[in-house]
């Protein structure tokens, strides 16, 4: 199969008149013409396909509930341009979470849609203080011990956790998973010299900044401010304008460059849903205009899909459209390792998608393979 696109997004930068030929789930060459009878796909702009390393559910399905909910949103997020995700859990009990993360290795196993990376723990760990939407009678202090029970024979799977660097015993399982999974500071109220001290120990990640952490002041400049100024850390952002206005993503990006950012979903099982009542863990989620909250108020994830948070940072969050396409692909792939992936360059993966003027998906293909037509 070759692809023509009138420009083409590298992983880096947008290049034009640069067809690409796919041939056993991979980019085989770039520059080519088409061979005699080969299938010619056309469209206006080809990227590498979106990565969500942040995403709790999606369509009415949540990763909490298991193998089949998480299989679901494999084949449902092709359409919001996804080719690769990483469900994400909320605290709750050890069993419960356990389970959880059993379902997503099984999901791991099957290429049915978008590829299953692994599991993001967004909990137990965490700060109660700063806790959000997460159920405050599931945190738990940072412990080594806890982290094996639930991960037991399981470990290959997780692939990003989120933790309170300032809480006690924290320290401690920073430096123990050393080298394993990407360790995210979020749901924290640590101070910007604790943030700092948990980035030398192996933190490389803020979990939804700005979000579920203390503010930044001239004073105290908490967390974001240690995120944003401490070169090892790539930041997540919402980029649905309801977390976050669009001047602070614009902060964000300011600070970070193009290379530091990540666009996430933060979604609960209600995107790509219409208003209602839903559920995120435990708690009971009520949708009002795409809004989704706690019935005392609080955001309780998102609604937000990729291809969204993508078209909202280059035009409301002033970033443009190669450094959104980066902040959607390339930088969540680098952040778990992942060099074959987020980026189109021969020998990597055929994850793309293919976009029209208006920035909507029009295909997606998983190892050379459509996964979604409009």
């Amino acid at each position: 199969m070759l692809i023509r696109p009138e420009k083409l997004f590298d992983g880096t930068r947008l290049r034009r008149g640069l067809a690409l030929r796919v041939e056993n789930g991979r980019v085989s060459g770039l520059g080519v013409s088409p061979l005699p009878g080969e299938e010619v796909l056309t469209c206006h702009l080809l990227s590498p396909g979106f990565i969500d390393i942040h995403i709790h559910g999606c369509m009415g399905h949540d990763t909490m509930h298991g193998e089949a909910h998480v299989g679901f949103m494999a084949q449902a997020l092709p359409r919001f341009g996804v080719t690769a995700f990483v469900p994400t859990t909320m605290a709750a009990s050890l069993e419960d979470t356990r389970s959880a993360l059993s379902g997503v290795c099984r999901a791991m196993e099957r290429l049915e849609g978008a590829r299953v990376l692994g599991c993001h723990l967004e909990g137990p760990f965490l700060n109660p203080a700063r806790k959000g939407a997460q159920p405050s009678q599931f945190i738990l202090p940072p412990s080594l011990a806890d982290y094996r029970r639930i991960v037991q024979g399981m470990e290959h799977a997780v692939r990003l956790m989120t933790i309170a660097p300032e809480m006690p015993g924290a320290e401690d399982l920073i430096q123990a998973l050393s080298g394993g999974p990407a360790l995210c500071a979020g749901h924290t109220d640590a101070s910007c010299e604790q943030m700092a001290r948990a980035v030398h120990l192996g933190v490389s990640q803020a979990t939804h900044l700005f979000n579920g952490m203390n503010a930044f002041s001239h004073r105290a400049p908490g967390v974001p401010g240690a995120a944003l100024t401490l070169k090892q850390v790539r930041v997540q952002l919402i980029a649905d304008l309801l977390h976050l206005h669009p001047t602070a993503l614009k902060l964000a990006w300011s600070c970070k460059g193009p290379q530091g950012c990540i666009l996430i979903t933060d979604a609960m099982e209600a995107a790509g849903m219409p208003d209602g009542q839903y559920t995120l863990g435990a708690n009971q989620v009520f949708v009002k205009d795409g809004e989704a909250r706690l019935a005392q108020g609080n955001l309780a994830g998102s609604t937000l899909t990729m291809d969204r948070a993508m078209r909202n940072m280059a035009g409301p969050a002033g970033a443009g459209l190669a450094r959104a396409l980066r902040m959607a692909t390339r930088n969540p792939a680098d952040s778990l390792g992942l060099s074959s992936m987020g980026r189109i360059a021969v020998g990597a993966a055929a994850d793309l998608v293919l976009l029209d003027p208006d920035l909507q998906v029009e295909r997606t293909l998983v190892q050379g393979r459509t996964v979604y037509r409009r």
